[in-house]
């Protein structure tokens, strides 16, 4: 029972298999390594942050075993896919994660092939939207800073032009925020 949040992050996932690939058979490694450093930001600043609760509960529940499988799959993926650039760090993170679980996979992370990219999990439209939520989140920020307003302070409501969300994801921002009542529409 995977979360938008966990179809957002194996669509990330995928979609940064696909591009890494593409760059290295190009040798084209800094817009490789560029690619490999956004999605490591939104791993631990946004799904990880985010779903911290998920991962706390103190019971083995079908979400929570959904937040671990999900991560374990991003990060041996993510070890496969770094071991070009930092093939130590790639190596204790795989070590870490597989071969003590998995006594048939190989001992080392520079033995296994390349992640193949996994279309059926890209889902364009849900990458879009995050992207869209997380920019409002950090001009939110960014307007509360400037205004002098810390995020522990609520806000009865915030208008945001120029931008549409889902409403679960309007829910999102105003939960980040700190905000009520969270307004978005198109016209500017």
């Amino acid at each position: 029972k995977l979360t938008d949040a966990d179809k957002w992050i194996l669509s990330k996932l995928n979609t940064l298999t696909a591009k890494v690939d593409k760059y290295l058979n190009e040798y084209k490694i800094f817009e490789s390594s560029r690619a490999i450093q956004d999605f490591t930001d939104e791993l631990s600043n946004w799904y990880v942050r985010r779903g911290r609760e998920r991962y706390w509960g103190k019971e083995m529940t079908d979400d929570k075993a959904a937040a671990y499988t999900t991560l374990y799959t991003v990060l041996v993926t993510l070890s496969k896919v770094i071991a070009p650039y930092v093939p130590f760090m790639a190596e204790s993170m795989y070590g870490n994660l597989v071969p003590q679980f998995f006594k048939d996979a190989p001992i080392s992370v520079h033995m296994t092939d390349f992640p193949v990219c996994d279309e059926t999990y890209i889902n364009a439209e849900l990458e879009q939207h995050m992207r869209d939520l997380l920019e409002v989140v950090v001009l939110g920020r960014s307007c509360r800073s400037e205004s002098g307003l810390k995020v522990r302070q609520p806000l009865s409501r915030m208008i945001v032009s120029g931008a549409t969300l889902p409403q679960d994801f309007c829910a999102l921002a105003e939960d980040e925020l700190n905000v009520k009542d969270a307004v978005l529409h198109d016209d500017t």
